[in-house]
């Protein structure tokens, strides 16, 4: 059997460990990290980087299920708020980070510096509309950091509540999977 080489392992250690689905409620532990996967801290080679956490928080990202970051009613936001600039420090360019901005309608990067220092990790955009579903995944694509999704709308879709009107439920099913489809990212 050929094993898998080594390309990263990571030693988080003495930290405040939260994992509410394994009912680790705030214990001082170490985390192994290699390959992207936690793994038991024996498994680790002595060259792993080691993070110390005494007195951090160690926790899985966050998911903010309900978000609107992206797409054409973010761009209206900004159009209408153009002195958003003027109330807000601009997020300074680094090797490791572009420039951005925004107070009430951040741009991309903003939004993604601003979710990654509060521990998200996984953001779902709210509200997509379908025409306009191509524009919800360029903005989805120009915002680093954070895995992202969107929900297509179809509350308001004339459509919709035509067949669920007329009770033509095999319509409406091929209409939405015909509909889902196409604005699939």
């Amino acid at each position: 059997m050929m094993t898998q080489p080594v390309k990263n392992e990571l030693l988080i250690k003495n930290g405040f460990v939260y994992d509410p689905a394994n009912g680790v409620k705030g214990e001082v532990k170490d985390i192994a990290v290699q390959n992207g996967k936690i793994v038991e801290p024996s498994k680790l080679s002595t060259g792993a980087k080691v993070i110390n956490a005494k007195g951090k928080v160690v926790m899985a990202g966050g998911v903010d299920i309900h978000t609107h970051v992206a797409g054409p009613k973010v761009n209206v936001g900004r159009l209408f708020r153009p002195e958003d600039k003027l109330h807000d420090t601009m997020e300074a360019r680094t090797p490791l980070k572009r420039a951005g901005g925004g107070f009430s309608v951040p741009t991309t990067f903003t939004t993604a510096y601003r979710y990654a220092r509060l521990g998200y990790t996984f953001v779902n955009e709210a509200a997509m509309p379908p025409l306009l579903a191509r524009h919800t995944h360029e903005e989805i694509r120009d915002t680093p950091i954070l895995d992202q999704t969107a929900y297509t709308l179809f509350g308001n879709n004339w459509l919709v509540m035509d067949y669920i009107k007329k009770g033509q439920t095999e319509n409406l099913d091929a209409y939405i999977a015909w509909m889902l489809k196409a604005t699939k990212g």
